[in-house]
C-alpha cells in the first residue's frame, strides 16, 4: 500500500520536529553519490545546525532525511553559512512519508567465522554494462549485421537497439520497466479484453511517438523482445515490424534471436563479473543491505540502477537475484552500506533463498 504524505511547512512546528525525529538518530545528507551520515546538533534562532564531516561547501538548498518506526522523515533546507564541519540551515519544509518500509531487515554478522556470514559476488550493473557496451561498438555493429541479414528473410523491418544508443526510446523504457515483450499481431484489429491494457500502452505511449512508423502507415504489425543479460537486466531489444500481420510463431523467432544475442556476448565476454564480493549485512524476503570501505566500490552503484548478482549461502547453495539499488548510506565510522530492493529470482533461487530465511527465523510472507 501507497504510503501517506504529510507536508509540513509551518514555522512554529520546525524546533519541535527536529528535536522529535532528527536527534540522537542516524540522519542522512542526500547527494548524487549517495546519503552522508551526519549530526543534528540543535536549533537556534530559526536555524538548524548540523555537523557534515568530510564536506567543505553544500549547494544553496538540500535535502535531509532520518527515519522513525515505519515512516521517513524529509527535511529541506537553505544553506546559511558554516565553520569547519559545523553547518547551519534555515529549514523550508518537512514532508513525512509513512509506510514506506514494509517489513523488518534481519541483522547478519559482517566480521569474524560466523557461519552466517555471506557475500555477494559475480556483480553486474547496469551502469557498468552501458560503459561495456561504448567500448565494443565495433563488435555491436558486427552482431547487429549478421542478425539483420537473418531477420530480414522474414521481416520488412528489423532494428535492433542496445540501452548506451538512447536515453529517451520508449520501447527500450517499457522493457527495462517490465522485461515484457511487445506483440502487437495487426494494429487494426481490436484486442481481446486480456490485451486490451498492453496494446493502448503500446498506441498512446510507443507507437505515437515513433516517426517512422507514423510516416509510413503500410506497417501494420510488430514484435519487440528484450535482450537480457543473465535473465535479469535488459540491455537491449529487437523489433521487428511487417506490412501484414504476424502469427506467435514470428514473436518465437524473435525470442530466439534474442537468446542468441545474448549467447554471443557471453562467449566474447563483453560484460566480465567485478571480482569484488561484498559483504552481506543484513536481508528480508524483499531486499538485503551490503556493506564496504573501499569507497572505490561505490563506482558500481547509482540510485535506482539495476543489478545483477549471486548470493552464496553457507548451505553452498547459489541465489541468483536482480535487485534495484534503493539507497547507499556513508556512515561516520567509514562504512558504507547499501540497500537493495529484490526484483526478480528464478524459481530454484527462489527456494534456496526462502529455505534460508526460514533457518534465521526470518517471515517470507
Amino acid at each position: 500500500m501507497a504510503g501517506t504524505i504529510v507536508t509540513i511547512t509551518d514555522r512554529e512546528k520546525f524546533q519541535h520536529i527536529l528535536d522529535t525525529y532528527f536527534a540522537r538518530t542516524s540522519v542522512y545528507l542526500r547527494t548524487k553519490s549517495g546519503d552522508l551520515n551526519i549530526q543534528y546538533l540543535g536549533f537556534s534562532e530559526g536555524n538548524a545546525a548540523f555537523r557534515i564531516p568530510r564536506v567543505k561547501n553544500c549547494p544553496d538548498m538540500l535535502l535531509i532525511l532520518t527515519r522513525h518506526g515505519d515512516s521517513t522523515i524529509y527535511a529541506t533546507l537553505k544553506y546559511v553559512e558554516n565553520n569547519e564541519d559545523t553547518f547551519i540551515f534555515m529549514p523550508v519544509k518537512f514532508q513525512i512519508i509513512s509506510g514506506e518500509r514494509r517489513e523488518a531487515r534481519t541483522s547478519l554478522p559482517i566480521e569474524g567465522n560466523d557461519k552466517n556470514v555471506i557475500f555477494l559476488s559475480n556483480l553486474m550493473t547496469d551502469f557498468l554494462m552501458q560503459n561495456c557496451l561504448m567500448a565494443n561498438e565495433k563488435k555491436l555493429d558486427n552482431i547487429k549485421e549478421s542478425l539483420k541479414y537473418d531477420l530480414e528473410q522474414k521481416f520488412e523491418r528489423v532494428r535492433i537497439v542496445f540501452m548506451h544508443e538512447s536515453k529517451t526510446d520508449p520501447r527500450l523504457k517499457h522493457i527495462q520497466m517490465d522485461y515484457v515483450p511487445i506483440f502487437i499481431p495487426d494494429i487494426g484489429e481490436k484486442p481481446d479484453e486480456k490485451n486490451e491494457q498492453a496494446f493502448n500502452y503500446y498506441i498512446n505511449e510507443i507507437y505515437s511517438k515513433d516517426f517512422k512508423l507514423n510516416s509510413d502507415k503500410t506497417f501494420i504489425s510488430e514484435a519487440t523482445v528484450p535482450i537480457l543479460y543473465r535473465s535479469i537486466i535488459p540491455y537491449g531489444y529487437i523489433q521487428v515490424n511487417n506490412r501484414r500481420p504476424m502469427t506467435e510463431g514470428y514473436l518465437t523467432v524473435t525470442k530466439r534471436m534474442a537468446i542468441v544475442v545474448s549467447e554471443y556476448f557471453r562467449k566474447e565476454a563483453i560484460f566480465p563479473n567485478v571480482k569484488d564480493r561484498f559483504l552481506v549485512s543484513d536481508l528480508s524476503a524483499r531486499g538485503l543491505g551490503v556493506v564496504f570501505r573501499d569507497r572505490r566500490l561505490t563506482r558500481y552503484f547509482r540510485q535506482g540502477g539495476l543489478v545483477s548478482c549471486d548470493l552464496m549461502l553457507p548451505t553452498n547453495k547459489k541465489v541468483m537475484i536482480g535487485a534495484v539499488v534503493r539507497n547507499m548510506l556513508f556512515n561516520d565510522n567509514g562504512i558504507i552500506k547499501v540497500g537493495f530492493e529484490l526484483k526478480n529470482i528464478d524459481a530454484l533461487s527462489q527456494v534456496n533463498y526462502e529455505e534460508y530465511l526460514e533457518s534465521l527465523g526470518v517471515s517470507t510472507d
